[in-house]
């Protein structure tokens, strides 16, 4: 079953990859979705236009906080921890009550400087030299000297309230935050600081997907990767165990049993398939069952005539001896007695006969012993029971594989059982040689032959060719009239994995 194990895994490993592809679509898709509207498009901004939007929104709120006298440091430091960077708030999607929005975020730091320099305080703790209500060291920031000092003097040209560092693109703006005294509103009693990293803008975007990708990589293979792994092996089993029993049933038809059949009834192609194996099973087993029965009639049919032409054609006239011996027992003792003993040599020949057919007709083993002895302890009791010398002579050795030893046996069976019925001899050779890939069986008697280029009414011949054919090998017939019948049969060794 390793194939099927070689099945099981890769469908397992194809589910997965299917799955985690599947979910880094999603994404990708998704992320086409939302991320252009969470990210700016380049010219979205300029400083001087972030100037003035903080001015609008976020200047008013510290203009009445600064404004009061002290400054209330406790309450700006809580309004700078709840302070985030958001630039745009959009609605994405709206199903029934819920809505779904998307922010375009930035990174954010808020300093606030009161209008005599001093620190009130900071969104972070990015500055730890720096103390609320001590002069603030602007030498800590690169590039905040300029802003800082014109956004505490007053001054209103945005340009000078923002300066940008080139190496990052970091903005770097300072508001002046008016009193909120009508009376006294041109009086700057501080200044915001803004530090915006860089903006994100649409051309972010791939970059953004990449990293978004990179740091959720593990979950997708922990998460993707398992559900795709889970659905993967159920899906499997269940095709692998199909296999398995489609698998069984077929094994158990190749042994010739045909009695079980495929059991599928899901419907799919694979129950299509199982039907035609069944319907080809059923097709086999009749196909098998009409061969039985013809080799059965075709076996009865050469008994038959075996038997019609020596066994019953004996016995008749064994008949009339004896009939004869009725006749002249009472006047002639002496002639019925010479017609007793031809009618004894008659039953006697039908003893033998019969004697033959019945071994014939049981079954040898050839399997879990040597064949030449096999063969050989045949071929003396075929030469005892017959009354002709025979020379058994071998040359080699080796294994055979398990067809091409019955049907050497099976042959040799059928070429000796001619002998004794036809040929008449006294004497006959059997040779059995090992060649490389061959194996050769030799049969010559000294009887009276006949002319092979008459056809013959026998099935003999015609079934010893078609056993030697069968398996690739060659069958030679060598006779004449008066100089005796020899057969040359050759037959490939074959596969010895089944050999004793």
């Amino acid at each position: 079953m390793n194939i099927l194990r070689q099945l099981r895994w890769k469908l397992t490993l194809s589910y997965t990859l299917v799955t985690v592809c599947a979910f880094l679509v999603v994404l990708l898709i998704m992320g086409g979705i939302v991320l252009p509207q969470i990210f700016l498009p380049d010219n979205a901004f300029n400083p001087s236009d972030l100037v003035e939007i903080l001015r609008r929104d976020t200047i008013p709120l510290w203009s009445q906080l600064m404004s009061q006298s002290p400054v209330d440091t406790t309450l700006i430091r809580i309004l700078l921890e709840n302070s985030e960077g958001t630039l745009t708030n959009r609605e994405f999607l709206r199903i029934g009550s819920m809505q779904f929005s998307v922010r375009t975020m930035v990174g954010l730091q808020v300093l606030i400087i009161g209008s005599d320099g001093t620190f009130l305080g900071s969104s972070a703790l990015l500055y730890p030299n720096s103390v609320v209500g001590e002069p603030f060291d602007v030498h800590q920031i690169q590039g905040l000297e300029g802003p800082l000092k014109a956004a505490l003097a007053g001054e209103k040209d945005v340009n000078r309230l923002y300066s940008v560092y080139e190496r990052t693109n970091r903005i770097l703006l300072a508001i002046p935050v008016l009193n909120n005294n009508p009376q006294q509103a041109d009086q700057v009693v501080g200044a915001v600081v803004a530090i915006l990293e860089p903006l994100p803008t649409r051309a972010d975007i791939p970059a953004h997907m990449v990293k978004i990708a990179g740091r959720s990589l593990i979950f997708f293979f922990l998460g993707a990767g398992l559900m795709g792994a889970l659905f993967g092996t159920l899906f499997s089993h269940g095709l692998v165990t199909r296999f398995k029993r489609i698998s069984a049933t077929i094994d158990q038809w190749s042994e010739g049993d045909f009695s079980g059949y495929i059991e599928d009834d899901t419907g799919d192609e694979i129950t299509q398939i199982s039907q035609r194996l069944n319907n080809m099973a059923k097709q086999l087993q009749n196909l098998l069952r009409r061969r039985q029965e013809m080799a059965i009639s075709e076996e009865r049919n050469r008994l038959a005539r075996d038997l019609h032409d020596s066994a019953k054609q004996q016995a008749l006239a064994a008949s009339f001896e004896l009939g004869t011996t009725l006749t002249l027992y009472e006047r002639d003792p002496g002639s019925a007695r010479k017609h007793l003993v031809e009618a004894d040599n008659l039953v006697d020949g039908v003893r033998k006969e019969l004697t033959n057919l019945v071994h014939e007709l049981r079954p040898v083993s050839v399997i879990g012993q040597d064949f030449s002895e096999t063969l050989k302890e045949y071929a003396l009791d075929w030469s005892q029971r017959n009354g002709i010398s025979l020379n058994i002579n071998q040359e080699g050795n080796g294994e055979l594989s398990l067809e091409t030893r019955e049907t050497l046996f099976r042959i040799a069976q059928e070429a000796l059982a001619n002998t004794a019925r036809h040929s008449a001899s006294k004497h006959a050779d059997l040779s059995l040689e090992f060649m490389t890939d061959t194996v050769m069986l030799t049969i010559h008697d000294d009887g009276h032959g006949f002319a092979t280029d008459v056809q013959h009414n026998g099935l003999g011949l015609y079934s010893m060719r078609e056993r030697a054919e069968a398996l690739g090998g060659s069958f030679q017939v060598n006779s004449a009239p008066g100089q005796g019948t020899q057969i040359v049969v050759t037959l490939p060794r074959g596969n010895d994995e089944d050999a004793p």
